[in-house]
């Protein structure tokens, strides 16, 4: 694994306090993921920014990590209009840019679907909005599942779980306000796998709270987030990781860690105009935590986490920086 600069691990040490819920007897073996989500571009399209691209070669090249985090929106959809053979040349150029570039380099894919890639938006009439999104969303990802130790994977690839070197994960159709499959959710978090795990982590498209400007009001978060909040608590989840805000932001609020993954083409905090930033965050697993170290996925520099607000006062509630709690 490649050295990490002193000062980064000084800056991040406090992350590394942050409690472990239902901690086992096998400790996490250190292993390193890369967080990236929301480098999707307009409807329809089948190209990607250039950060997208910088970040790539970065991922492979320097990172080198054992997993790859995403909290959706990799394509460009929701959009009824868009023709027929337009899901399949998007999810084709997702695979040409990411997906196959991490399978040859031996980096499993982990991912949550997000509104853009396979909305669980319902008309009245009670039918998905986007269906034939998910049915493409659906025949990618079955033609292409990525190697991980699977413990549920009869909902894939909308809702899963597997562990990962002692790490348990749970990925989440969060795609909408509504969490879909939540009973299945306190199913698998309460299973032994998850119980034996060190840690527990739920990755889902749409946070709980407001992050970013623009994103911050009802529809663009979840709906009853302390009730969800209360479930993720109740069986012991350390961290839930979102996407959608395209804002970085390492939170906390009660007893869960909330991680906003940011994303490429960023969004200014709510109640922060001019905090825009595109990024791309690498996650350091170790026993009792992990340590966060983000970058600007233009500029290639870091984020000192002490440049992000102190706190987050968006719609659903106030959510403080992490390692300040």
């Amino acid at each position: 694994m490649r050295r990490i600069p002193a000062l980064t691990v000084l800056m991040a040490l406090a992350l590394l306090a942050t409690p472990v819920f239902a901690q086992s007897s096998a400790p996490t073996a250190g292993f390193r993921a890369v967080l990236l989500s929301d480098f999707n571009g307009p409807y329809g399209s089948t190209t990607y920014p250039a950060a997208l691209e910088r970040s790539m070669q970065r991922i492979l090249n320097e990172w080198k990590p054992d997993l790859l985090i995403s909290a959706g929106d990799v394509v460009a959809g929701q959009k009824t209009t868009l023709p027929g053979q337009a899901f399949a040349e998007m999810w084709n150029a997702f695979d040409r840019a990411v997906a196959a570039p991490l399978r040859q380099a031996g980096i499993p894919y982990a991912f949550a679907v997000g509104n853009h890639d396979a909305s669980s938006a319902r008309g009245r009439d009670g039918r998905y909005t986007f269906a034939r999104e998910r049915e493409a969303a659906s025949r990618y990802w079955q033609a292409h599942v990525p190697d991980l130790a699977f413990t549920d994977r009869d909902r894939f690839p909308f809702a899963y779980a597997f562990t990962f070197r002692g790490v348990f994960f749970a990925f989440v159709d969060a795609s909408g306000p509504q969490v879909q499959d939540l009973e299945w959710l306190e199913r698998t978090l309460a299973s032994r796998a998850a119980r034996e795990a060190s840690m527990r982590i739920v990755v889902g498209h749409l946070s709980l709270y407001g992050v970013s400007q623009g994103r911050s009001k009802p529809g663009e978060v979840l709906a009853q987030p302390e009730r969800f909040r209360a479930l993720l608590e109740r069986q012991g989840v350390h961290t839930y990781i979102s996407g959608h805000h395209a804002a970085f932001y390492p939170g906390r609020r009660g007893a869960l860690n909330l991680l906003a993954s940011g994303g490429i083409g960023g969004r200014d905090y709510v109640g922060h105009p001019g905090t825009a930033r595109s990024s791309v965050t690498v996650m350091d697993f170790g026993a009792g935590g992990y340590r966060l170290t983000s970058y600007d996925a233009v500029t290639g520099q870091e984020i000192p986490l002490s440049s992000l607000p102190p706190f987050l006062e968006g719609y659903g509630g106030r959510v403080e920086r992490m390692d300040l709690r």
